[in-house]
Parts: C-alpha cells; structure tokens; sequence
C-alpha cells in the first residue's frame, strides 16, 4: 500500500481559497491550521460565574419551556434536567472551558433535537472545521459505498480525486467510523443519525461540535480508475473563521436546523464557488435590480428549476434527465427548494410565495404532465412560507399544521400574567404569541395535560389565499436531512394527498416543532412575563429551544413530527450515477413514477352569460368523470363530463346579484384510494372564469392528478 501525505496539495488549495475572500464577499475570512485555531481558542476563558448563568439557563429552558421534555424521556430514558444540576454542582471538575463546553453538548444531544442545542461562545462561534474534499455514499445499508464528489479548488493529486472510493477511515471501516461519529450528532431516528454522521465525517461547525480530536485523518481509497491496488492518504483538518454572514433570525414562526444551515452555506463557499458569490451579490440587490431571466429564480439561494427541453446550467440538472422513455412525448418540471427562507428577519413570505407561483406558472406551461420537488438537504425557514406553497399545488384546501406549548408552571404564570393584562389594555404583539394558548395553559392545573392543544401557526385563509397554478401530478422527493419546517412542509404534502414522496431515506429528519433561540425568549418575557428568571448569556453563547411542539392533519391527524419524520411511500436508492452525475438515476426514475399516471385535463372554452339568466358553458375534459360548477361562489348543477368537447347549461337561479361576475368549475375523477383500496371521487382541478370578460376568450388549461395516486 503506498502512503501519501497531503499537505502540500491541501495548503496550495487553502491559500487560493484565501485569496478569493473579496469576490466571495466574505473580507474576514481566514483560515488556520487546526492546532492553531484550537490554541488561540482556549486562550479565551469564561468565568466560573458565567459557566453558572449557561447551565442555570440551560435547566430553566429545558425545564419550563421545552415542548419535547416529556416525551423525550419516555423516548430516550433520558432526564435531561438532571444532567444540567449535575453540571452545576461538578463546576470545579471542568478547569477547562471545552471540558465545560463538551458536558454542556452532550447534556443537549441527549435529547436527540437539533432544534434544542447549546452553542459555544466565540471564537468557536462562527467557526468550521472541515477536510479538503467531500465524500457521499449510494447504495442501501450494510451495503453502502463512499465516493469523493468534491476536492477544494487547487487541491491537486493525480489519484485522490472525485469518484475515487473510500474504503478505510482511520484504520476503521467506513460505515462503522460514521456510524460511531453519529453518536455525536443530534439525530433522531437512524436514517437522520447516519446522514449527520456522514456529513460530521468532512465539515463541522464549531459553535455546536467540539473540534476534532486528531488533526489530519487518514484514509485509504481506490482511485476512481480502479486497480487491485489501495492507497492511503493523509488530510489535514482546517478551520475557517468570519467566512459566513451573520444571520439573525427573528422569526418567531420559524423552524430552522441552525447548524445546518450554516453548514450547506459552507459547502456552497467551498465547492460551488462560483455560484456562492453570484448568490452573495444578489443578496444585495434590490427587486428592481435582480436579473430578469425567467429561466433563473430571482432567489437563487432558494430555488433550482429545470424541465424537459429547458436550457441547460452549469453545475444543475440535465434537462435530458427530465424523460420517461416509456412515455417520449411527455414534459415534466423540477424544482429544489433549498430553504424555506429569503430573508431571516422578515416576517412577510410573500415573496417567497411569490417566486414559487412565478416558478410553477412557467412549469404548468413548459412542463403539463408532472412536476419533482426536491426539498433534501433543506434545514428549513419560515413556516408559513413551507405552508402556503402547498395552496398551489393543489385544489384542495389546506389546513395548516397544529402547534402545542408544554404545560409548566411557568408557561402557566404567562397566561396568567397576560390574562391580567389584557383586562388592563390591549396586548402586545408579544402578548398575542401566547394568546391562542392561554386558556388551555390555564385549564391543564385541572386538565393534567403535558401540553396544549394544538392551534395553528399559519392563519388558514392565508395557506388559501392562492389558486392552484400547476395542475399536473407532482411527487416530492426527501431525505433524512429534510428538517424542521421541510419536516412540516412534507407532512402537508402527504397528509392533502397531493402526491407520492419519494425517499431516498426512510423518512425526513424528524424536526417537528417551531424553534426559538434564548435571546429571542428572553425579549419577548421582558414585556409578558419580567417575573421570569431569563438572563442574557455570556461570551455570545447560544441556546436553542423547540417551544412549539407540531401535530398533523388530514389523514395523519394528531400524529406527531418530532422524531418519527415523513415517513416515505416510494423507496429509492441513491445510485453512483446519481452522485456523480446530479442525480441522474433519481430523476429518470421520478419522471416514470409520474409518466405512468393518467393525464386529466379541464378547460373552459367559453363560458357566456345569456338573457335568460343561464349561462352557456363550453369545457374540453380528458380522463374526467364529474365537474361541479359554482356561480358567485354558490353550487348551482353538476354534469357528468365525456372525454373532448362538451356544452351544457347553467343556471343561474337563487343569485342575490345579477348579473352574476364569476364561474368556477371543479372536476372530479374515480381514482382507487391506496389506504382502503376503494374507489371514490377525488377533486382533481379547478378553474375559474369572470364572466365580465369576453366570452370567447378560453380560460385555462388545468392539467390535473388525483390526489394520493
């Protein structure tokens, strides 16, 4: 076996990261050698009465304020509470700061919630160990392979390149080595623990995982030219600093995986230079200045779009990939959605919902017979924004996620106090983030209830305020770092039946709850509640919190998110033609799921208001068997429908105004129910038609899917 040392190539590749530091828009990046960053950091120390104020705060948020706790301990015979007292009372036992900031990760990790999380203050904070090079694996458990898929820019080595396998990790066989890294991660279920063990493996943000304990791992690899010969090499570890923005979310209906997201920042800066800085300067831009190319988002950080016959992108999907051979001459559409989030501190995501309309607008045109979202890898953002989209996608109503706060004498006190207080005055916006809670807060003394029931986040009339844009069959492809608000998003998806998920994982990460960090808690208590003992934390330190714990709806009514996930209808294994080639398998094999399924269509011709107070109706209709239509808003008839043209007339009777202004028209089709194995009527599209306008323009063309086929 040869032995190489990689040094020289990873230094050349990190001083020509270093001098990119102006066109990525980040002037304080530097990066240093990880013996180096980790000496400086322990010359920063924190005061025993300042290690006192985090783990005081740590048992009061857990204790008080924690959605999870009881469930966390059924589930993980864990008492989390406990650990902290024990941290407080063995202070003098951890001389060294990490020897207290690892006690205090562990105690967090324990509850198996990347929501919920201890952040170290700086310099960790801010800062991100990570290798020369990213490795992906395909296959299915037990028999997994490990592909390198990117090595830094500069890193130079005729061998160690992308597709070179690896097989050996430290000595260690690879799976096992990430199976064992996993254990210091905050996953919940096994797919999610393996996913964040494998990415722990090349990146790690600092602020959230202690440094590594060696400073260059060793590992042996066959080059992707094959060969019966194996060869080892040994990487360095590299930890940059002030490479990344500050984001302060704000949101209080946010769910968000905060170390994740930063993470994927990272490996935008790392391996999709290119494309970092061109996301970076938009981000600077204003609406009038964003480029109008309809073919690109307007939010590129966002969203990835493509469709059969599109023009293609540097470093994207293949539109040749977007084909079903079984069926040539149909069109389909993709679209990722790489966060839930445009800007951190808006509470608006009208711009957002904007986009995607703008975006699936052009799909319903370019690409009629099925559309992919692809939400993997997503940690999440604004709730609303994750369900609000789900109204365009759809004809059928959508009932937004329910929320519940835990029951605790101190959450108890705030209903209280705010009870009072709006016999005083009108409450605050603060006061109103509990409102909805309050009584079931001050009824569960008698009740016993662990937590409350269950309200919604997003106002129902907004997740309707929309119509449906795109009408044809569409299917969601997840993964199990699909988290937090991606977790609620998916959820809708599956319990409206808007389509099949497909997973390369059994389930999404399993993050279901709106997160709120200490700071934000702590401000919001001084208006509600200043009684409670929150205190602002030392050295930049962070807390995490899941405060709203998250239930279903629909045909998984009052199941819980957390832990459990999304769990998959459709199973896909990840190939090495999918990790080399953007997911080209993956894609290939979505198309067909969705080329198999009937294509069903409504279109109004011409709809034309008479003298008699009737109005003359003319649809096309394909693979239909009922349309219902709507005058003003009331049911007026229904008719059976035949495949082409079909006339009929409707009536007008029982209107308070005339004339009337609107036509709508539902369409329904037989479809087998897959749960019961029945045949019933499911609501396929929607159109509408105002019927001041001239008759003889058609309306549009609603190409749709059953739902749950």
């Amino acid at each position: 076996m040869i032995y190489e040392d990689a040094s020289d190539q990873t230094r050349a590749a990190l001083q020509l990261l270093q001098s990119q530091k102006d066109q990525l828009n980040s002037p304080n990046l530097k990066i240093l050698a990880l013996p180096e960053f980790v000496a400086r950091a322990q010359s920063t120390r924190l005061t025993r009465r300042e290690k006192e104020t985090l783990v005081e705060q740590a048992t009061l948020l857990i204790d008080q304020f924690y959605a999870h706790l009881p469930f966390k301990r059924a589930r993980y015979a864990t008492d989390p509470v406990q650990h902290f007292r024990l941290i407080h009372a063995q202070l003098d036992q951890y001389p060294r700061d990490l020897s207290f900031h690892d006690q205090m990760i562990q105690a967090f990790l324990r509850l198996r919630d990347a929501h919920t999380f201890y952040g170290m203050p700086a310099p960790y904070r801010g800062a991100f160990a990570f290798l020369p090079f990213r490795m992906d694996c395909y296959g299915e458990p037990g028999k997994r392979r490990f592909l390198v898929t990117n090595v830094l820019e500069g890193f130079q080595h005729e061998r160690f390149d992308v597709g070179a396998e690896i097989t050996f990790w430290q000595g260690m066989a690879v799976e096992r080595a990430i199976e064992r890294e996993a254990d210091h991660e905050a996953g919940c279920n096994p797919a999610s623990r393996f996913v964040r063990g494998l990415k722990r493996m090349t990146k790690r943000d600092l602020a959230f995982s202690l440094p590594p304990d060696e400073h260059s791992v060793v590992v042996e690899y066959i080059p992707r030219s094959g060969g019966p010969e194996q060869f080892c090499i040994a990487l360095p570890w590299s930890v940059a600093t002030a490479c990344l923005p500050c984001v302060k979310r704000r949101s209080s209906r946010s769910s968000v995986n905060e170390s994740m997201a930063a993470l994927k920042q990272l490996s935008q800066m790392l391996w999709r230079r290119k494309q970092f800085a061109i996301e970076r300067k938009m981000a600077q831009l204003t609406p009038d200045e964003t480029p109008r190319d309809p073919q690109l988002s307007k939010f590129p950080h966002v969203f990835e779009f493509q469709y059969t016959g599109g023009t293609g992108q540097a470093d994207s999907v293949d539109p040749a990939d977007l084909r079903d051979p079984a069926h040539p001459d149909k069109r389909f559409g993709y679209i990722r959605i790489r966060t839930f989030e445009l800007d951190p501190a808006s509470e608006s995501s009208d711009a957002f919902v904007d986009e995607f309309e703008r975006i699936l607008n052009l799909m319903q045109a370019q690409a009629p017979h099925g559309l992919i979202l692809d939400v993997r890898s997503n940690p999440g953002g604004a709730i609303d924004a994750a369900e609000r989209i789900l109204q365009l996608v759809t004809p059928c109503k959508i009932e937004p996620a329910r929320f519940h706060f835990i029951n605790s004498q101190l959450t108890r006190q705030i209903a209280f106090t705010m009870q009072d207080a709006e016999t005083k005055s009108a409450l605050d916006a603060d006061q109103l983030e509990w409102k909805p809670w309050a009584m079931d807060l001050l009824a569960s003394v008698t009740s016993a209830d662990v937590v409350t029931a269950g309200r919604a986040l997003t106002a129902a009339d907004a997740a309707n305020d929309r119509q449906q844009c795109y009408q044809g069959p569409v299917t969601l492809l997840i993964d199990a770092s699909s988290y937090s608000a991606t977790d609620i998003f998916a959820a809708g998806f599956q319990d409206h039946g808007i389509g099949k998920v497909i997973g390369v994982d059994e389930n999404t990460g399993g993050g279901g709850a709106n997160r709120w960090l200490h700071e934000q808690l702590r401000e919001k208590l001084e208006k509600v509640a200043p009684s409670v003992p929150l205190k602002k934390l030392p050295g930049e330190a962070q807390m995490g919190l899941a405060i709203r714990r998250s239930s279903r709806v629909g045909r998984n009514a009052g199941s819980f998110l957390e832990d459990e996930g999304v769990k998959r209808d459709v199973p896909y294994a990840i190939t090495r033609n999918d990790i080399l080639n953007h997911d080209r398998d993956l894609l290939r094999f979505a198309c067909g799921q969705l080329g198999a399924q009937p294509v069903r269509s409504l279109k109004i011709v011409k709809a034309e208001l008479l003298e008699d107070s009737a109005i003359s109706l003319i649809v096309e209709t394909q693979n239909l068997y009922r349309i219902d239509c709507f005058v003003d808003g009331l049911p007026q008839c229904s008719f059976a429908v035949v495949d082409g043209v079909n006339i009929f007339w409707v009536p007008t009777g029982g209107l308070v105004y005339l004339p009337p202004s609107q036509l709508r028209v539902d369409s329904y089709a037989k479809v087998m129910n897959d749960q019961t194995g029945v045949e019933e009527l499911q609501l396929i599209a929607k159109a509408t038609f105002r019927l001041d306008a001239a008759p003889s323009v058609p309306q549009q063309l609603a190409t749709g899917q059953a739902a749950g086929t």
